[in-house]
């Protein structure tokens, strides 16, 4: 009964970890925009493979968190096709160790599900904030999972701060239950 209760545990600690968190946003900030790059990363040390968010659809050309926004991702394969502004509706994939892998995906794409999805985490989102009221960029951010990031070839922090702005922008995961949880929030 114990190595079936061990196995039982082993097999639930193998499908936790198997999968990508839950991502939340959060722009609190009613005065900026944050507009730029929305990544993930590989789990491992040492793999580089990672995906970047498409756009979002108009009036954005990049990946943008309007101000005051909330917005929950239950994994990459469930990140678009519900019409709102923040769906990911496409994926970036690079995947230096198979070059054929790397491309655009729709977020749906069984390649996302079966091989992105176990493999990759949410990483960091490098970004400045846009005034929306005059459209003037300020601060550059380089925020999330500096372990995760660094996988993807990118530095990160767990927070910053906005020299010009003093905004900050800050990047945690904890566990909710049986799910894990990634945070990231810009508050005013």
């Amino acid at each position: 009964m114990k190595k079936i209760t061990a196995a039982l545990l082993l097999l639930a600690g193998a499908m936790l970890y198997s999968q990508s968190s839950i991502f939340v946003m959060n722009n609190y900030n009613t005065n900026f925009y944050a507009v730029g790059r929305f990544f993930t990363g590989s789990k491992t040390p040492g793999n580089s493979l990672s995906m970047f968010a498409a756009p979002n659809p108009t009036p954005y050309g990049a990946y943008t968190m309007p101000s005051g926004i909330y917005h929950k991702y239950g994994s990459f394969d469930t990140s678009g096709g519900t019409g709102n502004i923040m769906d990911i509706d496409e994926w970036y994939v690079n995947d230096p160790a198979n070059p054929a892998n790397s491309g655009t995906y729709n977020y749906n794409d069984p390649f996302i599900s079966s091989y992105m999805k176990p493999n990759n985490d949410w990483a960091g989102y490098i970004f400045s904030l846009k005034d929306i009221s005059t459209g003037i960029n300020y601060d550059s951010f380089q925020v999330g999972d500096p372990a995760i990031a660094a996988n993807a070839g990118f530095v990160v922090n767990s927070s910053q701060i906005g020299a010009t702005t003093g905004v900050e922008a800050e990047w945690f995961t904890i566990s909710s239950g049986a799910d894990m949880v990634t945070y990231f929030t810009i508050y005013p």
